[in-house]
């Protein structure tokens, strides 16, 4: 029930959030999981000289969390790939871990957003845990 999760997608402010939840897991001396979802249709041809690769959705995924882990200042990271709504993924991550605290980004939590909403507001309504939104705005 240590464990700090943290939402990520390539943005700007997911790295910021992720950033500050590395520093809290640092702090605590906890686990920091990162979790992000991802296209299942979504596929990478790579080229390199005359050869061609294939990565599938999940290894490119999976790739990124790894990436994302190494430009990260913690010692302990563990990471998941999901599909679908990220909200959900993100809470029944949350459950399966005992989590101590979700942390997301505050992105587009903000004028029409907020009433049509949001992956921030979705985890908010259905956490099992604490929910710290950091303020990547700025």
């Amino acid at each position: 029930m240590n464990d700090i999760i943290v939402g990520i997608d390539r943005s700007e402010t997911a790295a910021h959030a992720a950033s500050v939840a590395a520093e809290m897991a640092k702090a605590l001396g906890v686990n920091l999981h990162l979790v992000t979802c991802a296209d299942k249709s979504r596929s990478v041809d790579i080229k390199v000289g005359g050869d061609r690769f294939h990565s599938d959705w999940l290894d490119e995924a999976d790739q990124f969390l790894r990436d994302a882990a190494r430009r990260l200042d913690c010692d302990q990271v563990t990471r998941a790939v999901g599909s679908g709504n990220p909200a959900d993924f993100l809470c029944e991550e949350a459950r399966r871990l005992d989590a101590r605290t979700l942390v997301v980004g505050n992105r587009r939590v903000q004028g029409v957003s907020r009433v049509l909403g949001s992956v921030a507001g979705d985890v908010l309504k259905h956490a099992d845990c604490d929910v710290l939104i950091v303020n990547t705005t700025g």
